[in-house]
């Protein structure tokens, strides 16, 4: 009887530690900052971020995003990572290709074993700017048509491309 009481002891301990919990979420990539609308579908952005890209202009900016654009079926990871850049957010409302709105868009999807990283560039687009020039809660919105890109060179066929978002400035 003392060897079966180990034995038990064991066996309650082993299911209590199988419990099963709800997956985990990470709260810092559920940021609610805003939206994408790609290939015709919304989807939330996980993260929105900047940079002052030049330590003497301080109305310079460099945004990252990135959103989930997993589709339905997909288990692998699908995200598009974007990269969105401005001399200084003072002009408020500003034109690509005019005026020299650094823009890189790069779709990274883990399903696709034949292509799983493409780029994407704006060969026509407007970006609209609510700057927060003493700090707080800026807003950019925009609307764009993108190319995939292929050694640099634009490819393809047009692509609508639209969003807003937010970031807190320090």
């Amino acid at each position: 009887m003392k060897t079966g009481f180990p034995l038990l002891l064991i066996m309650v301990l082993f299911l209590a530690g199988c419990a099963k919990n709800e997956d985990f979420v990470n709260p810092e990539y559920m940021c609610e900052c805003g939206t994408i609308t790609w290939q015709g579908e919304e989807y939330p952005l996980l993260m929105a971020e900047y940079t002052q890209p030049d330590d003497d202009n301080i109305l310079s900016r460099r945004y990252f995003l990135t959103a989930d654009i997993r589709l339905e079926g997909e288990t692998e990871a699908h995200n598009l990572n974007i990269q969105l850049g401005t001399d200084s957010v003072d002009q408020v409302v500003q034109f690509i290709p005019e005026d020299e709105v650094f823009n890189y868009f790069e779709e990274v999807n883990q399903n696709d074993e034949l292509l799983p990283v493409r780029t994407y560039t704006c060969t026509n687009g407007v970006v609209n700017f609510s700057p927060a020039f003493l700090g707080g809660t800026e807003s950019v919105s925009f609307e764009m048509v993108l190319r995939e890109t292929v050694n640099g060179q634009p490819v393809g066929f047009d692509i609508s491309f639209k969003g807003n978002f937010s970031v807190e400035i320090q």
